[in-house]
């Protein structure tokens, strides 16, 4: 309380008071200024946002949208899984087959090892 009153601390208070009342014009045409900066990096913000814009539309364009595109990418997963899932059970056929067999299957096969080689 005893700070409200000292008569220092209101002189000084209504002295900065005071002088930014009278340097108003100072004061707003710093605000104009940076709102005017602001605008300016606003409006060359849009014109990248824009660009960027028309890039992902000519994007979308060419290839289709984002939702086709991984739609594609699960079929191809799909499908690569499921090679690999006949892959698997073809050879596990094969190793049901008699050795004699499964050694003239894989001769037979240009580039594959026959049980005994390996």
């Amino acid at each position: 309380m005893a700070s409200l009153l000292n008569p220092t601390d209101l002189l000084k208070s209504f002295q900065a008071r005071a002088e930014f009342m009278l340097n108003a014009d100072r004061h707003m045409q710093a605000v104009v200024e940076m709102l005017t900066d602001t605008h300016d990096v606003l409006k060359k913000l849009a014109g990248v946002v824009d660009r960027l814009d028309a890039t992902i539309k000519e994007v979308e364009k060419r290839v289709g949208g984002v939702g086709q595109v991984i739609g594609r990418m699960d079929r191809l997963e799909e499908a690569a899984l499921n090679i690999e899932r006949a892959t698997m059970k073809v050879e596990g056929a094969l190793t049901a087959l008699p050795r004699a067999v499964r050694t003239r299957i894989t001769k037979a096969i240009p580039g594959s090892k026959s049980d005994e080689e390996s």
